[in-house]
């Protein structure tokens, strides 16, 4: 049977029949690498939407886990710094009602509590954290509440150095406390905002000043090196004044100076007697005889010589 031509519109492509393509050799062409591609397209793109859906959990995960970190640290250094938060505690309202009523009430707990600076912020944070949550499980102990003001936050405001106190009568060289001797202010106004003094007030005690450093050793104690309307009066001088002060009270208003201590006399009346040494026991008859025993009297009572005599 003769051949047939194909015509124009027979068309006999491995695409239109359906079948393999077929070589020149009667065998199956390899196959395209497009075809191959478009094969392999779908899987591929049902894996992209999962991949990225999985980043997008893990973003969200770190997201949440960076946020709550964030908010630990930041929540103890806030907190620490508002005083209604220790409001909370009983032990501590009394102390917040005193700042509330001294001249630093209008001065947040930064202002002091916090040195100037990103270092001295970053300091206060770092013990700031773990006060917090030592006071959460714990309650406030001393261990844990805000510490005491360096004079650094106090120079803050406090920029010039008083060198007399407001009525003038009191010399306070301030300059040579802070910088030469390197006191810290609290020290001295330790009764400043959070508590008062014996007498009721948020002012420095002389008993502080005589106490910790002008005691006669670490600092002079003579009166008129501060003070600047008083000084030792004459009778103070005296020789016999040791012996005849008791006899001076009804006319001499020895709290006028002394009342800084609370228990002025008895401060004094405690100590041995710097005449009762040595061979005293011996020797005591000779200036009872010659000065009397009224000032023997004052401590022992007339029961104490009868022992022996």
């Amino acid at each position: 049977m003769p051949e047939r031509d194909a015509t124009p519109s027979e068309d006999v492509s491995p695409q239109a029949s359906g079948g393999a393509a077929v070589d020149a050799a009667g065998g199956e062409a390899p196959a395209v690498d497009g075809a191959a591609d478009d094969a392999a397209a779908p899987d591929a793109a049902d894996g992209e939407p999962a991949v990225a859906h999985k980043n997008r959990h893990v973003r969200l995960i770190v997201t949440i886990v960076a946020l709550v970190v964030v908010f630990l640290l930041v929540l103890p250094v806030f907190s620490t710094l508002q005083p209604a938060y220790y409001d909370r505690y009983p032990s501590l309202r009394g102390r917040m009602a005193a700042w509330r009523q001294s001249t630093h009430a209008l001065v947040p707990c930064s202002g002091c509590h916090v040195d100037p600076g990103v270092g001295g912020f970053l300091t206060f944070a770092a013990r700031s954290i773990p006060a917090f949550y030592s006071q959460l499980f714990f309650g406030p102990q001393t261990t844990n509440l805000l510490q005491v003001p360096d004079r650094k936050a106090c120079q803050k405001c406090h920029t010039s150095y008083r060198q007399v106190s407001a009525g003038g009568d009191l010399l306070i060289p301030h300059r040579a406390h802070v910088e030469v001797l390197k006191i810290n202010c609290a020290v001295c106004h330790k009764n400043l905002v959070h508590s008062l003094n014996a007498q009721g007030f948020n002012k420095p005690e002389m008993s502080t000043c005589m106490n910790t450093c002008h005691n006669g050793v670490t600092a002079t104690n003579q009166c008129n090196k501060c003070h600047t309307q008083k000084a030792m009066p004459a009778n103070h001088l005296q020789k016999n004044w040791l012996q005849i002060h008791p006899t001076m009270t009804k006319t001499i208003d020895c709290g006028q100076c002394h009342a800084w201590a609370p228990d002025y006399c008895r401060q004094c009346h405690l100590k041995r007697p710097p005449t009762h040494v040595g061979n005293w026991k011996t020797g005591h008859a000779a200036v009872a005889k010659a000065e009397g025993t009224k000032g023997c009297l004052f401590c022992h009572g007339e029961a104490f010589c009868k022992n022996c005599h």
